[in-house]
């Protein structure tokens, strides 16, 4: 009867008294739209979820490598698609620090927002719940007590008290009693410190963004620079000072030289750091395993800067950087800082052997004239060890799996027009079915793979015997002098006769020497009927050998290799001549007529450094943490309400005792242990009950 005339109570309508202006002043305001979205949850999940694309883009896709590698991976299409994108720079594009900025302002707003709701959750007990209320929470059950109301509210308050509860107790206006407890309100500590920390972490991430960068490019006071200029032809608008908030960039010093700048790569180009510092590099060390790579690399660094006693001197590696001040010394990588090159340059369609000899070094531009055009040679890189797999034989003679093919260098030849061919030439011949060949690669794109042209080493090792056989093969007047010397004309021969004759070796020569046999045979195919073609080719065919045959014995004849052209050869000499006709075959197809030779080199390497400021790296630090411990607060402190809901029974009769206890419980996560705990307050409560009446009885 109590309960169901409480409920009627409760939905009696309710007067509402006309506002007449005095308390509009009072009424809360109401958070506008924009608000709302702002500090949705909805919102905050779109930029978390665009900024886990972000970290998957920047991890997968190598950020900050050069446009042509971009180009070379992706093509000219798709990479200027994802250069607009900013995918190449991903931490840096204007929209993720965009999605920074509204997820701090979308998380600062949700926390301030529901500050006062949570704060008001940990101390709320709920004790003022209704009975009706009461028994409709997850966890609820019914007991029959004959205890007093006072007797019952004690032990229910020791319970619970018992139970790691702390406890309120409201005394209602029908006589009844709710004893509530609470027990984990730290819970709701776990939603500050993950949404503070998000905070703290945009904080910290857009201290080391470039958002400063940005705004300095949207005032026009930035420009990235996107020419390979020196430093002093290098705008003023392309320079950061020392005062820079944070920055992360890279640098290359060679051994024995120094710096107080590093590059910073910004959109599509770079920006130039001023360092309030300056590093020397004293030495660099690197150890290779037995297949090439890189085994270990330090670098001996000198610090030295204005308000320092002392420099500071230390040797980096990989993972043991360098830490002044707010700054971070990485070594990152390692390269060539301008090895001195001594080169001679061979003509390859010059008739005589006058080959050119040139000083210069790695990142060295040379102009070249020649009678076929005016040529810059420019040298890109230089490597010391290139490790290929060792054959069969070798591994046997020396055990070892892998072969050093000795040193290289990378370089291009570019005409006036612009177009350039890269080569890479080796310094050492190397082994080819048990011959010596010196391997020189060329390639127009730097997409393609190198096309190997091999040059036959002749007995000492070199390729001079090379250089005199094709000189005399670029020579007409000496091939005609040649021939007449050595048949000469007969007396049965007319002069006519004989002069077509030499003209005519002449010119299959100097076909081959364009084309190759190959050349030969499209002449043949292009000049001649279908029905002569086969007899025309194999005359054609033998006088070229003839001669080839004859140029080469008056090279091993200069040697002293033979006396005479008629001598015996050995069979290195002849099969160095038929690798030396396949070498020339392939002239024709290696751009401009110029082969450079490397005599010998003075190695100088270069430690790649990148030095980071970072200011906000402490915070993102500071913001994880407090994400860690929010986390452990949600997943492992529960909040747990029980409420015991003691009324006295209606005494329908005189002498009637006794109380009608409603226990229920509810836990902000639905776990089975959650219903054990909830049913073991239930059984010690009936427990004491029992107790208690038998008691009674006995008395």
């Amino acid at each position: 009867m109590t309960e169901t005339t409480k409920v009627e109570t409760m939905t009696q309508p309710t007067t509402v008294k006309p506002n007449n202006g005095q308390n509009q002043g009072n009424k809360p305001k109401q958070p506008s739209v924009f608000m709302n979205f702002l500090g949705s949850m909805n919102l905050a999940v779109t930029l978390l979820v665009m900024l886990s694309i972000a970290s998957v883009i920047g991890t997968v896709l190598q950020q900050n490598q050069t446009a042509q590698d971009y180009i070379i991976k992706f093509g000219p299409f798709w990479s200027e698609v994802y250069s607009a994108l900013g995918l190449f720079h991903v931490y840096g594009a204007a929209w993720f620090v965009l999605v920074l900025v509204f997820l701090l302002i979308s998380t600062s707003v949700c926390v301030t927002r529901n500050t006062p709701t949570f704060l008001k959750d940990m101390k709320q007990f709920s004790e003022k719940l209704s009975k009706n209320a009461i028994k409709h929470q997850p966890n609820n059950a019914v007991i029959e007590s004959p205890l007093t109301l006072e007797q019952q509210q004690g032990y229910a308050k020791a319970l619970l008290d018992h139970n790691g509860y702390k406890t309120k107790v409201h005394q209602r206006d029908d006589g009844s009693v709710t004893v509530a407890g609470l027990k984990g309100r730290w819970n709701r500590l776990g939603y500050f410190f993950t949404h503070i920390s998000i905070i703290v972490i945009c904080v910290g991430a857009l201290l080391d963004s470039n958002l400063l960068l940005k705004f300095r490019e949207l005032t026009g006071d930035l420009k990235a620079e996107t020419r390979s200029v020196s430093l002093d032809e290098i705008n003023q608008e392309s320079w950061l000072g020392p005062d820079n908030l944070s920055f992360r960039g890279s640098v290359n010093i060679p051994e024995g030289d120094k710096t107080d700048v590093l590059f910073l790569p910004y959109e599509n180009g770079y920006l130039v750091q001023k360092l309030p510092f300056t590093i020397v590099n004293e030495a660099f060390h690197i150890e290779y395993y037995d297949t090439g790579m890189p085994k270990n690399y330090q670098s001996e660094l000198v610090l030295t800067s204005p308000d320092l006693e002392e420099p500071i001197r230390q040797t980096i590696e990989v993972n043991k950087p360098l830490y002044y001040k707010n700054y971070a010394i990485y070594q990152s990588s390692f390269g060539d800082g301008g090895t001195k090159l001594k080169l001679k340059v061979h003509p390859l369609l010059s008739p005589i052997e006058n080959s050119i000899k040139i000083d210069t070094q790695i990142n060295g531009i040379e102009p070249l004239k020649t009678p076929v055009g005016t040529f810059k040679a420019e040298f890109n890189d230089f490597r010391m060890h290139n490790i290929v797999p060792a054959t069969e034989e070798e591994i046997k003679l020396t055990g070892r799996k892998m072969h050093n093919n000795g040193p290289t260098i990378i370089f291009k030849v570019r005409n006036e027009q612009g177009k350039a061919w890269e080569y890479e030439n080796y310094m050492l011949p190397s082994k080819q079915e048990d011959r010596l060949f010196f391997m020189t690669g060329v390639r127009t794109m730097s997409s393609e793979p190198f096309r190997y042209l091999f040059i036959p080493a002749d007995a000492n090792r070199k390729k001079d015997r090379f250089f005199k056989f094709l000189a005399k093969l670029n020579n007409p007047l000496t091939t005609k002098e040649l021939f007449t010397k050595l048949y000469p004309k007969t007396e049965d021969m007319s002069q006519k006769t004989y002069d077509t004759q030499t003209k005519l070796l002449q010119q299959l020569l100097m076909l081959f020497r364009s084309k190759g046999f190959a050349g030969i045979n499209g002449f043949v195919e292009k000049n001649v009927p279908d029905e002569d073609r086969e007899k025309v080719s194999e005359y054609y065919f033998g006088q070229t050998s003839f001669a080839l045959q004859t140029l080469y014995m008056d090279v091993l004849v200069e040697e002293g290799v033979v006396k005479t052209h008629e001598d015996e050869i050995s069979d290195f000499d002849k099969t160095w001549f038929e690798d030396a006709l396949n070498t020339i075959s392939g002239l024709s197809a290696y751009g401009p007529p110029m082969y450079f030779e490397m005599e010998s080199f003075t190695q100088i390497e270069a430690t790649g450094l990148q030095i980071t400021k970072s200011p906000g790296k402490d915070i993102v630090y500071f913001g994880s943490a407090m994400l860690i411990i929010g986390v452990f607060f949600l997943f492992y402190l529960r909040q747990r309400r029980t409420w015991i809901h003691i009324q006295p029974k209606q005494k329908e009769e005189e002498g009637s005792e006794g109380v009608e206890v409603t226990i229920a419980s509810k836990d902000n996560k639905n776990l089975p242990e959650t219903t054990a705990e909830f049913e073991l307050l239930v059984s010690k409560m009936q427990d004491y009950n029992e107790k208690s009446q038998k008691q009674d009885s006995d008395k």
